[in-house]
């Protein structure tokens, strides 16, 4: 397996987890975190990224909370 300094779609999904909160909204950008679970999908790095197993329709499907857990 590659180490995350040479995969690039891993470097950006640790850059995406380490970004500064933008300090003028009141909440997490709900729509952004789903986009951002389905890139992890449809690359094939969801589990190795946040440790669970997702399809598609599963992003799909998940409410507010649970995509800011993941």
């Amino acid at each position: 397996m590659a180490q995350t300094d040479a995969d690039p779609v891993m470097a950006e999904v640790i850059n995406l987890r380490t970004e500064p909160a933008d300090s003028s909204q009141t909440g997490p950008d709900i729509p952004t975190l789903c986009e951002q679970l389905a890139i992890l999908v449809s690359t094939g790095k969801c589990k190795e990224a946040i440790g669970v197993q997702l399809t598609q329709d599963s992003v799909k499907r998940l409410d507010s909370k649970d995509v800011e857990k993941f």
